[in-house]
């Protein structure tokens, strides 16, 4: 029969053993000791100087001095005036009150119990943990505050370390045990979002670069968003944004707008050239495409036409012309059928002035209505003056101011009357000015003119 007990080395009465309430006694004071284990202090390295009855200390100490030599490791009891070494076994617990730290015993040294690998490997809370998960948790939720008993720095940080950049730190979204979204620095030290429709495949939605800070959208829309008659809150990518400044550049030929465009420059004309609009349905709605003469050259005869693209119109009709240099009209549509001219050219009566003469040469004029010929052509910007027929041909519709200035000396007897207009039906009318030269061969009268004429584009 052994002398103690296997766990404790409690000590047994032997049979027929003599004072045995010595020997119980010592049993129940060792259990007192040892049972709710709490010792005072694990630093010291020799007993205090003043110990009271009853005082359990735990020696951690690994070559204790004084009464307590030879005690490394063990739980030791102050009681009678002697200090009495406990031998611990594996699974031991004691509270170190100085500390406020429950301690356990792993066969070897004492740790801490809230250190997780003091006790086991795993832990599972309100489930089972596994060789995987060896930390797991069952709860409707999960709080982490910063210490406000301590009391701490009031931070706090949770912090998810990995062995190398290769290899994964990170969070996993699961839905039915599916994954299906991951963020963090995966397989490199960039931190990324990745999500998944099956578990299986994953798209990286963003990555931020660790060395520049730089975020981009890998699988974001490329081509522009939103679409056209979009009124959502997408945000636009910078190619929806680029292409508000989209120009093309046409060297005058005849040219088919895309629907990317948003400016088509004329660069070189000598010719007509023709653009066609692409489909309003094709256009984003409310978005303006301009069409501009860069070359100068346009004129009536070099004009540029823009057509409609299949039954589509322009402010009603098929087609809208250019025939002014530097002359540009901007076109909206509904994005359905239709293109509006929502801007033309606000100063381009500036560039067709046109202005001719006779320079230091006279016409002798026998009948009536002969048409004054003008060859001298001292400005004509829109090469709007026909001076085969000496005629002047409106560029557009609009207003024009007509001025100009004639020198009669009449040779005859009776004298004579002069009308002077402008007109294109060479005709008595409103637009002439009459005057009257004396019957002297020598009177001469000079003639002003000047009118608002409202043309209409070709007269």
């Amino acid at each position: 029969m052994p002398d103690v007990t296997p766990h404790l080395g409690l000590p047994l009465i032997a049979a027929g053993q003599a004072q045995k309430h010595v020997t119980h006694n010592e049993a129940l004071g060792q259990l007192d000791a040892l049972v709710h284990l709490a010792c005072i202090d694990r630093d010291l390295t020799a007993p205090p100087a003043s110990p009271a009855e009853g005082d359990r200390y735990l020696v951690a100490a690994a070559n204790p001095t004084g009464a307590w030599a030879g005690l490394a490791g063990q739980v030791v009891l102050y009681a009678d005036g002697i200090w009495t070494g406990l031998v611990p076994v594996a699974g031991w617990l004691a509270y170190v009150l100085d500390e406020r730290e429950l301690y356990v015993f792993d066969g070897q040294t004492w740790k801490i119990l809230r250190t997780a690998a003091a006790l086991t490997d795993r832990l599972g809370i309100n489930t089972q943990a596994d060789g995987t998960n060896r930390f797991a948790l069952k709860s409707n939720a999960a709080l982490f505050a910063w210490d406000d008993v301590t009391p701490g720095s009031g931070d706090m940080r949770i912090t998810v370390n990995k062995k190398q950049a290769a290899q994964d730190a990170g969070f996993v979204f699961q839905t039915g045990w599916s994954s299906r979204a991951l963020f963090g620095t995966l397989a490199g030290d960039d931190f990324v979002l990745k999500t998944s429709a099956d578990g299986a495949n994953f798209k990286t939605a963003l990555t931020a670069a660790a060395a520049t800070g730089v975020v981009s959208f890998p699988f974001s829309p490329t081509a522009p968003t939103p679409a056209a008659s979009d009124n959502s809150t997408r945000v636009a990518t910078t190619a929806y944004v680029d292409r508000g400044a989209a120009r093309t550049e046409v060297a005058g030929s005849s040219y088919a707008i895309l629907a990317a465009d948003r400016t088509v420059a004329v660069t070189a004309l000598k010719a007509p050239c023709s653009l066609t609009l692409p489909s309003p349905a094709a256009f984003p709605k409310g978005t303006t495409i301009t069409v501009v003469d860069e070359s100068g050259a346009c004129s009536a005869t070099n004009s540029i036409t823009v057509t409609r693209a299949g039954s589509a119109t322009i402010n009603g009709l098929a087609a809208a012309s250019i025939v002014t240099p530097y002359g540009y009209l901007a076109f909206q549509g509904d994005g359905a059928s239709k293109w509006t001219v929502v801007n033309r050219a606000p100063l381009l009566n500036r560039k067709t002035f046109t202005s001719v003469a006779v320079a230091n040469g006279s016409q002798k004029v026998a009948d009536s209505f002969t048409r004054i010929v003008l060859p001298d052509v001292q400005n004509d910007i829109g090469a709007n003056w026909d001076a085969t027929n000496n005629v002047y041909r409106v560029p557009r519709t609009g207003i024009y101011q007509i001025s100009a200035a004639l020198r009669v000396i009449d040779g005859t007897a009776a004298g004579t009357q002069y009308g002077l207009g402008v007109h294109t039906n060479e005709e008595d009318a409103l637009s002439f000015l009459w005057h009257a030269v004396g019957a002297s061969p020598s009177t001469r009268s000079a003639y002003p003119y000047s009118r608002l004429y409202a043309g209409r584009e070709g007269d």
